[in-house]
Parts: structure tokens; C-alpha cells; sequence
């Protein structure tokens, strides 16, 4: 049993991230449901408007996920499960480092290997969390 306070043993508490509501990290939950609600508008655009909807879907998501991680620091799934991608120092990613973890999430196996913090690696290679903001 750890004598460690819990306020030093949370997820994210090595980064400086509260353990719990605004600025804590996003619980794994709340991740689903953001990719859900990015997905499905993607996968319907790809499928009514493309001859290739696999492929056309996956193009699809990954543009409009660079576009609004790298203007708005989120997308509308985020905006919906109340989460905000943020550099381990918690300000904006700049938009570099959103195109390559958007990449490695595409590839699924990344985004499914994850930290004790519950960060991917796809976050961990571009130095990345995913937030909550409520």
C-alpha cells in the first residue's frame, strides 16, 4: 500500500494534472464517446458521397480531426463529451504534432496501448493528453 497522498498518485498527477473535473485527464469512457460521435458523420459522408467508403471514411475523419484539434483544439465529438486535446504542458498542440497523432490513431494499435496515466501512444509519442474541460 502506497503512503503516497492520492493527490500524487492520480493519473496524470507526474504532468501536473488535478485529479479530478476541469484539466484532469479524460477518463477512457468519455474517449469512446468522442471518437463515436466524430466517426459516425464521417462513416455516413464516406458511405453516401464516395465509391470507397472505408477508405473514403478514414480520410474523412483524420481531415476533419487535424482541422479542428489544429484550430479549435477540439472536435465537435470532444465538444460533445466535454474534452479538450492539450500538450503535456496544457496549452494547444501545435498542428505538427496533431497530424502525427492523428495518423497513429488511424492505425488503431496506438491509440489501444496505453500508459498508467490511460494516455495512448499515440498521445505519448507527440507529447499529448486528452482533457476534460467540466
Amino acid at each position: 500500500m502506497s503512503t503516497e497522498p492520492e493527490s500524487v498518485t492520480h493519473a496524470g498527477a507526474r504532468f501536473g494534472f488535478p485529479a479530478h473535473g476541469p484539466g484532469s485527464l479524460a477518463s477512457f469512457g468519455r474517449r469512446i464517446l468522442a471518437l463515436v460521435v466524430d466517426w459516425l458523420p464521417a462513416a455516413a459522408a464516406a458511405y453516401f458521397l464516395t465509391t470507397n467508403p472505408s477508405l473514403s471514411a478514414l480520410v474523412i475523419f483524420a481531415a476533419v480531426t487535424i482541422i479542428s484539434h489544429s484550430l479549435f483544439g477540439r472536435t465537435l465529438g470532444y465538444a460533445v463529451a466535454g474534452l479538450r486535446l492539450v500538450k503535456i504542458d496544457g496549452l494547444r498542440p501545435d498542428p505538427g504534432r496533431v497530424l502525427v497523432r492523428t495518423l497513429l490513431l488511424c492505425l488503431v494499435i496506438p491509440a489501444v496501448v496505453s500508459d498508467d496515466d490511460g494516455r495512448g501512444l499515440h498521445d505519448k509519442v507527440v507529447s499529448t493528453a486528452v482533457v476534460s474541460t467540466r
